[in-house]
């Protein structure tokens, strides 16, 4: 899974850099084979001026280029970041429910149901 990280008005630190990688990692390291690129750009888009202000975009490319995008605004940069990467690994888990569903379990490299063993009735 390539990471990629831009930031408008908000200085990139190795601490940031490395909590918005540890997020996103937790949030789609169960789905890297299927994700193709992250791209996460945050903002402080009013700048100095303060406020509800502090912007997170994640786009995530999956394999076959389907890409899923999430946005969200908060005070605080970290709050933002980490309710981005928790929004996002959901989006990716409902897409690959989606795929599972429209192609069979198969597709996905899991077992098919019958074979995991007996279903009680």
């Amino acid at each position: 899974m390539q990471l990629e990280i831009n930031c408008h008005h908000v200085p990139l630190d190795p601490s940031l850099k490395d909590h918005v990688s540890r997020q996103m990692e937790f949030a789609l390291g169960q789905f890297d084979g299927w994700i193709s690129k992250v791209l996460v750009h945050l903002e402080d888009v009013n700048g100095p001026r303060g406020g509800v202000d502090k912007q997170c975009r994640v786009l995530v490319t999956l394999r076959g280029g389907k890409t899923l995008k999430i946005e969200d605004l908060d005070a605080d940069l970290i709050s933002v970041i980490n309710r981005s990467a928790d929004r996002i690994g959901h989006a990716v888990s409902r897409e690959m429910d989606r795929r599972r569903e429209r192609k069979g379990s198969t597709s996905m490299g899991e077992a098919p149901e019958e074979s995991l063993g007996p279903h009680e009735e």
